[in-house]
């Protein structure tokens, strides 16, 4: 079985109705598989009340995954803020930290007043 096969114990008509649904919510679908389905849900009414099912049944599908997610980021901790990016000093010729060129910085200090030539 792939997985996009449907199990085999489902009927088959229900598994015909998933893949319209399926179809319907790609993105993909067209006209014309808009009108394939009119009429495919037209051949019976058992096809119609199989077709309300499939698509009762993506809807508390996709519920379920919506809650998931949100319970999942309540659950996740933030993440830590991003360190500073290091970057080239080129009067240094040297990398250092955005962090350490504040102008209250010791390391900025010593860069801006120092008197030794470079």
């Amino acid at each position: 079985m792939e997985p996009d096969d449907p199990p085999s114990d489902l009927d088959p008509l229900l598994c015909e109705a998933l893949s319209w649904v399926v179809r319907l919510h790609s993105g993909e679908a067209t006209r014309a598989d808009f009108n394939e389905l009119q009429q495919w849900r037209a051949t019976s009414a058992e096809h119609e009340e199989v077709f309300r099912e499939a698509s009762r049944l993506w809807r508390v599908c996709r519920e379920a995954a919506r809650q998931l997610a949100e319970e999942a980021a309540a659950e996740t901790p933030a993440p830590d803020p991003p360190q500073a990016a290091a970057r080239c000093d080129p009067l240094q010729n040297e990398f250092s930290r955005d962090d350490d060129l504040s102008i209250d910085s010791d390391a900025s200090r010593n860069r801006l007043f120092s008197t030794k030539k470079h």
